[in-house]
């Protein structure tokens, strides 16, 4: 395995048009594009960096000169989190977010149990991460947009689940006071991608794909696994012989997602059950403005996510069975040709997690549908629950449609910002695990 990993990286490292897809040349971008871009947009970029001793934050304005902050941990800070004062640095970040087995932040936000344990936690996280002097611009509504650049295990946070204040254990997050956030591996992959050029082609204007209810074979032994305990590879999933659970809710979030934007006028192509499998996918999504996959995600941490993969339904016994075995992996979306998509949705679990790379941030399942084409991307960073996430996804592509239909450029990053505070609304799904797994990667 570590072979054909080690190969296939090599290739990608020694093809020029692997490392253009991401950035248009191998140059960063210069600060004076990267801010007229944060200009543009009304907003403030914070970019961070996680070193194991300092750690830093860069930050772009839309006017004036940028800034340098050193972040540390005061006293206080310290005692509530059970971290080292002093320089924050990557070994107390990790033990804070990741801590095994259960008191990590982000261990606390992926269980529905727990989540709300976590909110002292993120309120001092807040304050560590977001300067003061950066505070009321960013929760007074005077700033727009908020670009993040994480780094290390950083890339793993929402930060709108960061919690600005805590009066009678009533939370106010960053989500509720806060600009529409977007995220990105860098910010010259953020510039390239919103630079990148509009596929021209008329058959890519109105075009939409929606994929749901994947047909999961049974396993040969009779057991069933919960989603929590699948196995994260095509190769050790077949050797236990597991099964997925169906995901019920995922026909109806599709469904949904085909009313909102055929009564808008798109072409919306519906992949379901057994018909949703890669050889389909292969075929149907390129053109596609809107591409909407709701299925199991599945994320390989042992080998640079290389045999993460969306897990679809397997193609009939005539088609390719190593490339229609029902596992799109993170190296076959690379070949995924996607040159009109506008969005890319992976409504799956843990699309936007995955190991990290020093520099790099995280090789998720996400990065894979950017290097395919698709300009941005909205995934998720933990296992999302089925009912929640459709009706998240119908609101947000709701108002898609309606941008649609009334013929002007949608505002992607505020429609998931909208959609993400309607769900944090409803009484049952107030907790941030409900709404704070799904982001949104690449320009507004």
């Amino acid at each position: 395995k570590q072979t054909l990993v080690d190969a296939y990286q090599a290739v990608q490292n020694a093809s020029p048009a692997y490392r253009l897809s991401m950035s248009e040349n191998q140059r960063p971008v210069e600060l004076s594009v990267i801010q007229s871009e944060v200009t543009q947009q009304q907003g403030i970029l914070l970019e961070y960096f996680i070193g194991s001793d300092q750690s830093y934050l860069f930050v772009v304005p839309s006017k004036g000169d940028p800034q340098i902050y050193h972040l540390k941990v005061d006293e206080t800070s310290s005692v509530k989190l059970g971290i080292k004062s002093g320089p924050l640095n990557l070994k107390e970040l990790q033990l804070l977010l990741t801590n095994e087995p259960r008191s990590g932040i982000l261990n606390l936000l992926r269980d529905v149990k727990s989540s709300d344990q976590a909110l002292p936690q993120l309120s001092e996280l807040f304050k560590i991460l977001i300067p003061e002097e950066l505070r009321p611009s960013l929760t007074t509504g005077s700033i727009k947009r908020l670009m993040i650049i994480p780094d290390g295990p950083l890339a793993l946070l929402p930060f709108e689940a960061l919690v600005v204040e805590q009066i009678n254990n009533q939370p106010t997050y960053l989500l509720d006071v806060g600009p529409p956030i977007v995220y990105a591996p860098s910010a010259t992959v953020l510039t390239n991608l919103s630079r990148r050029a509009v596929y021209q082609s008329q058959q890519t204007s109105r075009k939409a794909l929606t994929l749901g209810d994947p047909d999961y074979p049974k396993s040969k032994s009779g057991s069933t696994r919960s989603a929590e305990d699948t196995v994260s590879t095509r190769s050790r999933y077949s050797l236990v012989g597991g099964s997925l659970p169906a995901l019920p809710y995922t026909e109806t979030e599709s469904s949904w997602i085909v009313d909102h934007f055929r009564k808008a006028g798109l072409e919306t192509t519906q992949l379901l059950k057994s018909q949703a499998t890669e050889s389909n996918l292969r075929r149907d999504a390129p053109g596609c403005r809107y591409l909407h996959l709701a299925c199991h995600g599945l994320t390989d941490q042992n080998y640079g996510n290389f045999f993460g993969a969306l897990a679809l339904s397997p193609g009939s016994p005539e088609t390719d069975k190593f490339h229609d075995d029902g596992f799109l992996t993170l190296s076959e979306i690379y070949e995924l040709n996607l040159p009109g998509c506008e969005l890319a949705i992976l409504s799956a679990c843990e699309t936007n997690y995955g190991p990290q790379q020093k520099g790099e941030g995280v090789w998720s399942l996400s990065r894979g549908f950017l290097v395919a084409g698709a300009r941005r991307v909205v995934a998720s960073n933990w296992l999302v629950d089925d009912e929640a996430a459709a009706s998240m996804m119908s609101y947000y592509c709701g108002y898609l449609a309606q941008a649609e239909e009334e013929q002007r450029k949608p505002d992607y990053a505020q429609a998931l910002h909208d959609a993400r505070k309607w769900v944090r609304e409803q009484k049952k799904w107030s907790s941030p695990y409900y709404w704070a797994s799904f982001v949104h990667v690449g320009p507004e």
